[in-house]
Order: C-alpha cells, then sequence, then structure tokens
C-alpha cells in the first residue's frame, strides 16, 4: 500500500482540489504513484549512489547495469527529462558499467527500435544484473518489460516524441481566467500546483481577466459563468489519469478544450449570473490529500 509524506505547508483549496482529482483514477492513479515512486523517490534519500559511486564501494548486493537512453534529436526541451528517471534509477545500490545515448534517426537506434518495440521516446534500456536489487526487480514489470534480459521503460511521462509519426505528443497551453474584482475568489494560480501532481506539465499560459475582451470572449465561447476557472487546450488524451479524472471536475468542448467547472473543490468564486460572491469553506487539510507530496511504500 501507499501512504503520502507531507511536503510543506499548502493551502486548503489547493489540497481539496487535488483530492478531488484523485477520485476515480483507478490504476492510472497507482501507475503515476509507481512512477512516481521511482522518478522522485531519490528525494528522500540523502547519499547519491549509481554513476558517481566509486567501485571499491560495489558490495555483493550492488547491482551493475548498462544503461542506454533512446531519444530522438526532436526532443530537445520538450519531451519529459528522461535524467529525471535516472537521478531516481541511481538513488538504488547499482553500478553503472557503462552508459550512452542513442538517437533514433541513426541506423543504431533504429535497429533498437525495431529490437525492443519502443515506440515512444525518450526512453531507457537496462540490462545486466536485473534482478539483484529487489525494490527494482519489483519495478520493472511495473514501468515497462523486459525483452531478452533488458528492461524497456514503457511508462512515459507525456511530452514525448511518437516514434512512428515522429510527432510531439502531450503538448498543451493553460488560459487562466480571473476576476480581478473578487478580492476573496480563491487563486486560480493553485490549478498549476493540481496540474502539476498529475504529472502534467504546463507549456504556454496566459491569463486574462473577466473584464478584458480576451476574457469577455472566453466567456462567450465556452459558457462560462463562474470565475476564477482554468482552459486546457492542446494533446491531452496522452494523460490518462486526466481522462478518467476530468468529469468530476470540469467538462471537454466541441472543441476538445477542457474547462474547470466545479469552482465549489477550489474555495470562494463569483456567480456571473447573478453577480454573488459564493463563498466556500473547505474541509481541513489532510497530509493524505496534501498536493506536493513525495510517495513512499509502506511494507
Amino acid at each position: 500500500m501507499f501512504k503520502f509524506l507531507k511536503k510543506g505547508e499548502e493551502e486548503e483549496r489547493e489540497i481539496n482540489f487535488v483530492k478531488g482529482l484523485s477520485y476515480g483514477l483507478g490504476g492510472a492513479l497507482i501507475i503515476l504513484i509507481i512512477i512516481l515512486l521511482i522518478v522522485f523517490g531519490g528525494r528522500i534519500k540523502n547519499k547519491m549512489v549509481g554513476g558517481d559511486q566509486d567501485l571499491e564501494n560495489v558490495t555483493e548486493s550492488t547491482a551493475k547495469l548498462r544503461i542506454t537512453i533512446v531519444t530522438s534529436k526532436n526532443c530537445n526541451e520538450n519531451c519529459f527529462d528522461i535524467n529525471l528517471f535516472l537521478d531516481a534509477l541511481r538513488q538504488n545500490d547499482i553500478y553503472e558499467t557503462g552508459t550512452e545515448t542513442i538517437y533514433i534517426e541513426d541506423s543504431q537506434g533504429k535497429k533498437l527500435v525495431d529490437q525492443y518495440g519502443i515506440t515512444k521516446v525518450p526512453t531507457v534500456l537496462v540490462a545486466g544484473e536485473l534482478d539483484k536489487n529487489d525494490q527494482l526487480a519489483q519495478a520493472w514489470p511495473v514501468l515497462g518489460e523486459v525483452i531478452d534480459g533488458v528492461f524497456v521503460f514503457r511508462e512515459l511521462i507525456p511530452p514525448y516524441i511518437e516514434v512512428a509519426s515522429g510527432n510531439l505528443r502531450g503538448q498543451f497551453s493553460t488560459t487562466y481566467l480571473t476576476d480581478e474584482s473578487c478580492e476573496d475568489c480563491y487563486d486560480v494560480n493553485v490549478h498549476m500546483v493540481a496540474l502539476n501532481n498529475l504529472g502534467l506539465t504546463v507549456g504556454e499560459s496566459s491569463t486574462f481577466d473577466v473584464s478584458s475582451d480576451q476574457g469577455k470572449e472566453l466567456l462567450d465561447k465556452y459558457s462560462i459563468t463562474k470565475v476564477p476557472t482554468i482552459i486546457l487546450s492542446g494533446d491531452l488524451s496522452e494523460y490518462q489519469g486526466l481522462q478518467q479524472v476530468w468529469p468530476l471536475v470540469g467538462e471537454v468542448t466541441s472543441d476538445g478544450s477542457y474547462v474547470f467547472t466545479k469552482m465549489e473543490e477550489m474555495g470562494t468564486y463569483r456567480d456571473l449570473d447573478t453577480g454573488e460572491v459564493v463563498e466556500v469553506e473547505l474541509p481541513e487539510a489532510t497530509p493524505e490529500a496534501t498536493p506536493e507530496v513525495i510517495p513512499e511504500v509502506v511494507q
């Protein structure tokens, strides 16, 4: 089972939103948690091992692994940072016998794509003593699969390059719609915290007040009657957790945009139909629902 460790104090409205987003995620959330356990697990340890580990510190329990990063020359800074995964991997008792980066545009990269059925990059291939570290041995089948003694990382977090098309998948933009005249309304920026904790990396963002021309246009276009709110636009189908949970907190419009509608989950808001400021008293914060948390496995 999992428990969540609190990381700093967060406002109650942030907590409430993340709690709401967690409902209905099911298996998708569990997979995300396990990925975060591996990817961000290094934050709960103080000692770095792995790539910087001296050979003299290698013990009988140390897993000797060779790491191959398979990526695209088109990734640049747009793709998920695969180094986060590698840094966390190095928090375990491993010793790297070698590390290399191979691009799918090159002949060797194309061969690896065919050999291991790679459909998304950047990814990682790990070869060597895969079963020597019990924690990693349990993680391999959850995060990917082992083919001919080589672990292939499959559960990538978008954005990533789709190998077949060469397209960057998972990019989206966020529009924040505010009401500056409502001093008691919740801070719309807390939505970013919730999105980040769902594994969504916000790309371009813009903010418009409801009194501006752009704001009025958005209100009319999406029939928005409560503010503040956010609008997500772009390639959101790659975020499976979001697909499962969004019906609980918002709606998908005819043009594919995601509009947040459950303002009562965030805090005080304005009802534009009546002009009334609706005060919302959120429940007290609990450690289990704190957004900026670090997953820890409980034995």
